[in-house]
C-alpha cells in the first residue's frame, strides 16, 4: 500500500487525468473534424499501415471485431475508407483509407499541431521539452503494461 503521501499524490493525478480526459471529449468534437476518436484512430492506424483486416484494426484499438465493423461501416458511408475482398480467399476484407480520409487525417493533424504548438508555447522550451520526455515514458510505460495484459488475456 502506498505511503499517505504516495495516496495524496495518485488522488491528484487521478483528478488530473479526470480533468484532461473531460476536456480533450469535450474538445475531440472540433479536433477530429466531426469524427469520433475511434474514428480518427482507424484513419491514422490504416495511413501507417496501408492496408489492413478488421481483426487487425480490432487488435490495434482494443474493440471486438464487431465494434470495428461498426466504426469501418460508418467511415465508408464517409468515404473515408475502402473495403475489397482479397483476390485469394473470398472472406477475407482488406480496408484501407481512401484519399478523403487522408485529407480529412491531414486537416486532423494541422489542427492538433496547431493546439500542440499553442501548448508548447505556453509552456515555454524547457518545460516543452521535459513534458515531451515525460510523456513519453508514459505512454511507453502504458503500451508495454496494456500489451503484458492483452498477452495474458
Amino acid at each position: 500500500m502506498a505511503s499517505t503521501e504516495g495516496q495524496e499524490q495518485l488522488r491528484k493525478l487521478d483528478d488530473l487525468m479526470a480533468r484532461l480526459q473531460r476536456v480533450m471529449k469535450v474538445a475531440s468534437a472540433d479536433q477530429f473534424g466531426g469524427l469520433t476518436a475511434t474514428q480518427a484512430f482507424i484513419l491514422r492506424y490504416l495511413d501507417k499501415q496501408g492496408v489492413a483486416k478488421a481483426s487487425d484494426i480490432s487488435k490495434e484499438v482494443g474493440l471486438s471485431p464487431g465494434a470495428v465493423t461498426q466504426v469501418c461501416d460508418e467511415l465508408v458511408k464517409s468515404h473515408m475508407i475502402d473495403r475489397t475482398r482479397s483476390d485469394l480467399d473470398r472472406r477475407v476484407v482488406h480496408i484501407a483509407i481512401s484519399d478523403e480520409g487522408r485529407m480529412v487525417l491531414e486537416k486532423i493533424r494541422a489542427n492538433r499541431t496547431e493546439r500542440m504548438y499553442e501548448i508548447v508555447q505556453l509552456l515555454g522550451q524547457p518545460d516543452a521539452d521535459e513534458f515531451i520526455r515525460i510523456m513519453t515514458r508514459v505512454v511507453d510505460i502504458v503500451e508495454d503494461l496494456w500489451r503484458q495484459q492483452r498477452e495474458r488475456a
